[in-house]
């Protein structure tokens, strides 16, 4: 894996380094707390990334971390100065990210929905009193 002087990783390899879809809490309260939810909800669209040192990244999204971490695939990387460069996998800081493009062919209301739903199916794992519990009931009121 290459790391440039712009902050990003590239992987000459798509499976080099994928980030596993993480469950904690703490990244499921910050998702559903703010509109990074929407940025995961784009999973698998092909959109654009413009970053803070002028650059820009266009390929489709992989995954998106609640800290807005950008894993991106089959992406065209140009620099500031207009140079081009295609990679297979592109890492990208949630502090590097100026703004993320939105394709005009997505719903934003609904995709927000969908992810709130997965997050809670999540949480609510194996129904009623069933499965894994996040948070502790009280036993002495």
């Amino acid at each position: 894996m290459n790391q440039n002087l712009w902050g990003v990783a590239a992987a000459d390899s798509p499976r080099c380094g994928r980030m596993a879809v993480s469950h904690s809490v703490k990244e499921r309260t910050i998702s559903e707390n703010s509109l990074i939810i929407l940025l995961q909800g784009l999973q698998g669209q092909v959109t654009t990334v413009d970053l803070r040192d002028e650059s820009v990244a266009r390929g489709r999204i992989d995954n998106v971390d609640a800290f807005m971490n950008i894993r991106l695939a089959s992406v065209t990387y140009t620099d500031r100065w207009g140079h081009q460069v295609e990679l297979d996998d592109l890492f990208v800081t949630g502090r590097n990210v100026r703004y993320v493009h939105i394709p005009d062919d997505v719903n934003i209301t609904a995709t927000i929905e969908q992810q709130l739903q997965a997050i809670h199916r999540v949480r609510n794992f194996g129904g009623k009193g069933q499965g894994r519990r996040e948070f502790p009931s009280k036993k002495y009121k």
